[in-house]
């Protein structure tokens, strides 16, 4: 009997084994939800590998540091074999058709690229000979082009092609550094296309202005960033994959050369009013590709090729991670798969990649010298329809598409996008939000909540002019009732009663700040030795009480962090830190420079500058339930008032509590702004030094321990 359990369990824990293996292989492909990975089912399966080819004499022929795959409308595959200069030709099943060496009665010399048009004529990019060769389809010699005669392209330049495409109109497009270079079928110049921006730097107009010839080359010259890659789909647009780290690597030119891909958020243009007009939003980050490989390291993605299929698909190979990344045309991230590995489905230097009519991936190592064919799965074919049909205006079906796709895997984040999309061009806009919500999308839904909105006002609109009119009575008499607090409070201390000190009378004083805060400095000057500090502390402790409310009762869209990343210990630090940094900083300043200012009474001021903080973010998530992100400079307006509201407060107190005048008040503070950024930094270095001195000793415990087992 216990030989029979025995064997159960064995049983069980092997069936066990091979399903999380399962698992972990399914695991292996991913998207991303902002830097995020997200496992999803598997996308494509490899089907088969081709490691060589078999000519009709029996031999096998094999690939050497091949550079470029090609496959075209009748199917057929090319290789561009580099290290033994020739183009292969094959079925998609590996079977040899023709093997090209020569054209024009010269050997190809270290080709680097083809493109095969619809009739099946090659053009094929020959560097070592410096030209591009057409050839037709059974590889009879038809032309070739050389550097073009034009005066500018200059005596020094050096016709070396590399990658290429034929346009509709019969234009030869290859790359050429940080442009592509245009030649007609007569072979003329016809330009440059596609440079990246290089963007404003103000060093390089201070160079221009006042270096000397010298300094000017000995800076380095910034040029734009460099092409890799491209391909044309059916209607002439160019796909091209670059090292442009700044707007994105992965480009969509029209005819004129302008990226209308999706594109990175560029932090260099400032406004002049941008410090009110912007405030912190949370968001998700975007890029092409990982900054960091499996490992962890730091890498820059190295896209090195690029294939749209029929359905505007498009696929890029990364080299430095091997991975393999898919988009849609609005550069949404739909899969991730493959890694560097000398497993099958894995590569070593993999180089360029191509799409089938069926949507199988055909991709080229150069290292492993094979072509590796990849399938697509049920789960990334539906994915593929629903974002089609949703291009094609198929809302409904693109909906059911995408809660098939759920059905499989619930956490694919798209998908929730994708119906959110879908609901939104139904007009079914409270749904759409729910859907963005899930999605995490707050751009998607602010535009929902737009479309939400209007509709509630147009159906309510009677009852909401009446509650904007009770609004602003509440706020004149929200702002009339303090102005009578705090001015009665206020006449206490100009009358010296006895009860003036007293918390409740304390805490009205405080609200004197706001209507009259030179006063109030001047009144907690005078009577600095019987100072109440409890309302400092029922201040500092609103602070944090706001802040947290804040967080969680912000309208989503506007919220500066996502309630589930909030910590009470880092608020409660963020809240204090600065008052209490900034108090002692501006103290120990004062104290040098003559100042007349007490320690107690620079605190109570601090506290008290700390009310337009409170006032406005009290009533702020309320206002913010009725604004989404085309309202950002309206909300941004408010908040940053409230700031400068509150350092000008802390300004008057410098200048009124230690009785400077006007240029020294503004030097001390510069300076004690400074000196609480030194403290900052102290604090930090100590917080380094005691974890690392905690991971010593954790590290010696583990040693001794580890003595005595």
């Amino acid at each position: 009997m216990l030989r029979k359990v025995l064997v159960i369990i064995c049983i069980i824990v092997l069936i066990t084994g091979m399903l999380s293996g399962k698992a972990d292989a399914e695991s292996r492909d991913y998207t991303l939800d902002g830097m995020d990975r997200v496992p999803i089912p598997v996308t494509y399966s490899l089907k088969k590998v081709i490691n060589n080819v078999i000519a009709d004499n029996g031999d096998r022929i094999y690939f050497e540091s091949a550079e470029e795959i090609c496959i075209d409308r009748s199917g057929y595959v090319y290789v561009v074999d580099t290290g033994n200069n020739r183009v292969v030709k094959m079925t998609k099943d590996g079977e040899l058709i023709d093997i090209f060496k020569e054209a024009g009665e010269k050997s190809l010399k270290g080709p680097r690229g083809i493109f095969v048009d619809d009739d099946g004529d090659m053009y094929i990019t020959d560097p070592g000979n410096h030209r591009v060769v057409h050839l037709t389809e059974s590889g009879e010699f038809v032309e070739e082009f050389t550097k073009p005669d034009s005066s500018m392209l200059g005596e020094n330049f050096t016709f070396e092609p590399s990658k290429i495409a034929i346009s509709p109109t019969g234009y030869i497009y290859v790359t050429r550094g940080q442009s592509l270079m245009i030649i007609d079928s007569y072979n003329r110049f016809r330009g440059y296309l596609g440079q990246s921006e290089i963007g404003f730097r103000l060093l390089d107009v201070i160079l221009r202005r006042f270096a000397s010839e010298e300094q000017k080359r000995a800076v380095i010259k910034r040029t734009a960033a460099v092409y890799t890659n491209f391909t044309l789909d059916d209607d002439g647009m160019i796909y091209a994959t670059t090292l442009d780290h700044a707007e994105g690597e992965i480009k969509k030119l029209n005819s004129i050369g302008k990226n209308i891909y999706r594109k990175y958020s560029r932090g260099d243009t400032k406004k002049i009013l941008d410090f009110l007009t912007k405030t912190t939003l949370t968001g998700k980050p975007f890029m092409f590709g990982e900054r960091f490989n499996d490992e962890g390291e730091m890498i820059r993605p190295n896209f090195v090729d690029i294939a749209v299929d029929k359905n505007g698909i498009i696929t890029t190979l990364e080299q430095s991670s091997g991975k393999v990344y898919q988009y849609d045309q609005e550069g949404n991230l739909l899969t991730v798969f493959g890694g560097k590995s000398d497993q099958k489905g894995m590569f070593d230097f993999p180089t360029s990649l191509d799409v089938d009519e069926e949507g199988n991936i055909y991709i080229l190592d150069r290292v492993l010298n094979s072509v590796q064919v990849f399938e697509p799965t049920k789960f990334i074919s539906l994915v593929h329809q629903a974002v089609n049909s949703y291009a094609d205006g198929n809302y409904d079906e693109a909906y059911k598409i995408w809660d098939e796709v759920l059905n499989i895997d619930d956490n694919y984040p798209l998908a929730h996008v994708g119906m959110a999309r879908a609901l939104y061009k139904q007009k079914r806009y409270k749904e759409a939000m729910d859907e963005y919500t899930m999605a995490d999308d707050r751009d998607g839904y602010s535009q929902a909540f737009t479309k939400y909105r209007h509709e509630i006002f147009r159906e309510h609109f009677a009852l909401v002019i009446l509650s904007i009119v009770v609004i602003i009575l509440v706020i004149l008499f929200i702002l009339k009732g303090i102005k009578f607090v705090s001015g009665r409070a206020l006449h206490k201390f100009r009358m010296s009663e006895p009860d003036r000190m007293g918390t409740l009378n304390m805490m009205q004083f405080s609200l004197a700040t706001i209507l009259h805060p030179m006063e109030t400095f001047e009144y907690i000057k005078r009577d600095r030795d019987r100072l109440n500090y409890i309302p400092t502390i029922v201040i500092l402790g609103l602070l944090l009480v706001v802040r947290m409310l804040y967080i969680h009762t912000v309208h989503y869209p506007l919220a500066d962090i996502d309630p589930t990343d909030a910590n009470v210990l880092l608020e409660t630090v963020r809240g204090l830190l600065p008052v209490l940094t900034w108090t002692i900083a501006l103290f120990g300043i004062t104290a040098v420079l003559d100042g007349e200012a007490r320690y107690n009474e620079i605190l109570v001021a601090s506290s008290f500058c700390m009310l337009p903080y409170l006032l406005v973010h009290i009533p702020l998530p309320f206002l913010s339930r009725i604004l989404g992100r085309d309202e950002t400079v309206l909300y941004a307006v408010i908040i940053n008032l409230s700031r400068i509201w509150t350092f000008m407060l802390i300004f008057i107190s410098v200048k009124t509590l230690n009785d400077y005048m006007m240029a020294k008040s503004i030097g001390v503070t510069a300076l004690s702004g400074v000196t609480m950024g030194l403290i900052w930094a102290v604090i930090l270095l100590a917080l380094v030094l005691l974890v690392q001195f905690y991971e010593f000793i954790i590290g010696i415990v583990y040693e001794i321990r580890m003595l005595f087992i």
